[in-house]
């Protein structure tokens, strides 16, 4: 394994022999300081924050066995679901096949079947199964060396509705084709609008709505089936720092309007890990203004209620930049767990 050099975070400042040679990063007291120390000095954290947004070979390494032990829980959770287990039955599957206690995860596991998929972060575990439960989502990862994986899929049972299944399928494959576009130079906002652009073809493809795909957009129609982000930057926290900043400058770098939850804005960058996390909800809290709004005639509400107790989908991978273009850490690659 050759490890890539770090990167120049630009602390200190070239030239500034005044440059205090001990800083303390933490919620401190002053007084508590050793002598001549300087406490969290702004140029300094925005540095530490910018060079935890790329990975070098071992992080990446780190990153990818992450993956793939998550990978394995989520097999279990699959088949504990397919014999009918509850939410609980399927968590203590997941820890048991990736072989963690709860206190190691990191973050704490959504399992969620039924119309608990609709919550976005679900975060209680029925200890009974339903009698006719149609789908599951599991967002889950696992943490290597301090590094996390965050992986969540969307299943559907035997007694799902078919347009689920349909639904399940189609954002599986447009988030491929968003993974597809991963590289160098690429504006993450863009690649957010585009998402948007996707979920609208495919709510017109199953005639869930009867407008245009871009009548969808533009109305707002497409944030009530999916309010969060595409993405957010993975390290060493799940949703890592530095993703709402300009490169290596520190300046904000706030979500459009009409994307407040994005969490991350920048363009994407060699050694930088992401999530791409599609999903297509029923909320109806979220859904409500449209029904009884302008556009009420242009959805199928007869089919967003018989969606309703399926909840929602959500896929997602993680995903490094490289100076070719991209590799799917959730899929497999060319670094070998040893």
């Amino acid at each position: 394994m050759t490890l890539q050099p770090l990167r120049d975070t630009g602390w200190p400042p070239k030239g500034d022999v005044t440059a205090r040679r001990l800083a303390v990063i933490g919620d401190l007291e002053a007084s508590s300081l050793p002598a001549g120390a300087e406490l969290n000095p702004p140029a300094l954290l925005v540095a530490l924050d910018e060079l935890r947004m790329y990975k070098d070979d071992y992080e990446r390494h780190c990153l990818f066995v992450a993956n793939q032990r998550a990978l394995r829980g989520h097999d279990a959770a699959r088949d504990a679901f397919a014999v009918g287990a509850s939410e609980l039955d399927i968590q203590l599957a997941y820890l048991a096949a990736t072989r963690q206690r709860e206190s190691q995860v990191p973050y704490q596991n959504i399992i969620g079947i039924d119309h608990h998929a609709g919550t976005l972060h679900y975060q209680h575990y029925d200890v009974e199964a339903p009698g006719t439960p149609k789908s599951l989502l599991v967002d889950a990862g696992h943490s290597h060396a301090g590094y996390a994986a965050d992986i969540t899929r969307t299943w559907a049972s035997v007694h799902a509705d078919p347009l689920f299944e349909r639904l399940i399928q189609g954002v599986a494959d447009y988030q491929q084709r968003l993974i597809s576009r991963l590289a160098p130079g690429l504006d993450f906002v863009e690649l957010h609008r585009e998402m948007h652009r996707h979920l609208a073809e495919l709510l017109v493809e199953t005639r869930l709505i009867s407008i245009s795909a871009e009548a969808a957009v533009e109305s707002g129609l497409t944030r009530a089936f999916c309010p969060h982000g595409l993405g957010h930057s993975l390290g060493i926290q799940v949703h890592d720092v530095g993703g709402r900043q300009r490169d290596g400058q520190g300046t904000p770098l706030p979500p459009p309007t009409e994307d407040p939850a994005l969490r991350l804005t920048r363009t994407l960058d060699v050694g930088m890990v992401v999530t791409i996390e599609p999903g297509l909800y029923v909320i109806p809290m979220l859904l409500e203004p449209f029904r009884q709004g302008a556009q009420r005639e242009a959805v199928d509400w007869a089919a967003v209620d018989r969606l309703q107790d399926h909840g929602g989908i959500r896929i997602e991978d993680n995903v490094i930049v490289t100076a070719d273009g991209h590799d799917n850490l959730t899929q497999g690659g060319p670094i070998a767990e040893d």
